[in-house]
């Protein structure tokens, strides 16, 4: 979709990070937008390369970042996040004077996004991506910034089914809702590797991976945990993981006691390779005890490849037949998923219940465009 417009109207995006499986959402907006996409800078646990078309105006604001453990869905269980406090955001705003504000999740940069829309009559959109699951320990005073901005945000988009889930938990009515779906630059999985069998060619099958941060939320050491049960009974098979993080060691030492034979950590892979991975795998597992969405899982069905997924992902129900989908706190519902890839009985992946980065853009900028006319 392409706007052909004597004046474009001002659009500011506002993000901690520039990840990449937005750039080509934020590549549309550019094209029926005049766009800007102001972010906090890059994150010491991300080594994301992103390579940002020259047709994309970003700038990287003054930002303080402070590290902090967020609590997840699962009791225990804290990640590495930071808190952006995007000062240099009002002085751009100002300067730019956008017509429209889309502000990702619901901060401080959120607030700002608000007030500016005040001031200036400016629409404030809200891109919300947590789940009841992931949101469910947020502290108290968390809580209560959320249901102030809803009573003041008119225009929400969610990542999917469990995003709108929770925003509508909050009092936000459905028709205030775009939902779209998270999405990956999914042309990179549709390409038929000249060799993918050269992956795992002397390793037993099936061949179960996994890909993600090395991180407890993760659950990749609940994979591993559920993979030593099944070589204690003597069957075969080979664990891949694909990423990197501060678990590693203790990720393999895991695998070591577990009597893991064949098992292996590959460190962060580009997409072409991970396409090639994907091929050469017999079933993705995605075990995470928390994930707002799992795009991992996207790329894996665009690839062809069978995926088990974890209930606490946020795609899961979304994505998957009822079959895939698994408990990775429950030993028992781990080794039922499990046995279904020794048998063979995983179902295949459903490409049509998948939305291509097109589509998704598609959606966003309609909205956009027709609530800016308004």
């Amino acid at each position: 979709m392409h706007r052909e417009m004597t004046k474009r109207r001002r659009l500011a995006v506002l993000v901690n990070i520039i990840s990449p499986y937005r750039l080509p959402i934020f590549r549309a907006l550019a094209e029926n937008f005049d766009a800007l996409v102001l972010h906090g800078g890059e994150e010491p646990n991300r080594s994301w390369q992103v390579d940002i078309p020259t047709t994309l105006k970003t700038r990287s604001v003054w930002t303080i970042q402070i590290p902090m453990r967020k609590k997840t869905g699962v009791a225990g269980v804290s990640d590495t996040s930071y808190v952006h406090i995007n000062l240099g955001l009002i002085g751009w705003l100002i300067r730019f004077r956008p017509e429209i504000v889309l502000s990702n999740e619901m901060g401080l940069r959120t607030v700002f996004a608000v007030i500016y829309g005040k001031v200036f009559s400016a629409k404030v959109w809200v891109w919300w991506g947590g789940t009841v699951h992931s949101e469910r320990n947020i502290t108290k005073a968390r809580a209560y910034l959320r249901k102030t901005l809803t009573r003041h945000i008119k225009h929400w988009i969610s990542y999917g089914a469990t995003s709108t889930e929770y925003l509508e938990s909050l009092g936000v009515r459905r028709e205030r809702i775009l939902q779209i779906q998270n999405c990956v630059l999914h042309e990179t999985f549709l390409v038929e590797p000249a060799h993918p069998a050269d992956w795992f060619r002397h390793d037993p099958k099936p061949v179960i991976l996994s890909v993600g941060q090395l991180i407890e939320r993760k659950g990749i050491g609940k994979l591993i945990e559920a993979c030593g049960r099944l070589a204690a009974r003597g069957i075969d098979f080979t664990l891949v993981v694909v990423g990197q993080g501060p678990e590693r060691e203790r990720l393999v030492g895991m695998a070591e006691q577990a009597g893991i034979k064949h098992f292996c950590i590959l460190g962060n892979q580009s997409q072409e390779v991970l396409n090639e991975i994907y091929r050469a795998a017999d079933v993705l597992v995605f075990p995470t005890m928390e994930d707002i969405w799992g795009l991992v899982v996207n790329e894996a069905m665009w690839a062809g490849t069978p995926v088990l997924c974890s209930q606490y992902a946020g795609c899961a129900k979304e994505l998957l037949p009822e079959g895939n989908i698994f408990d990775p706190l429950s030993a028992e519902s781990f080794d039922a998923a499990l046995a279904k890839v020794i048998d063979r009985s995983v179902c295949p992946p459903d490409q049509s219940r998948l939305k291509s980065w097109q589509e998704v853009s598609e959606m966003i900028c309609r909205s956009l465009l027709s609530d800016s006319t308004r």
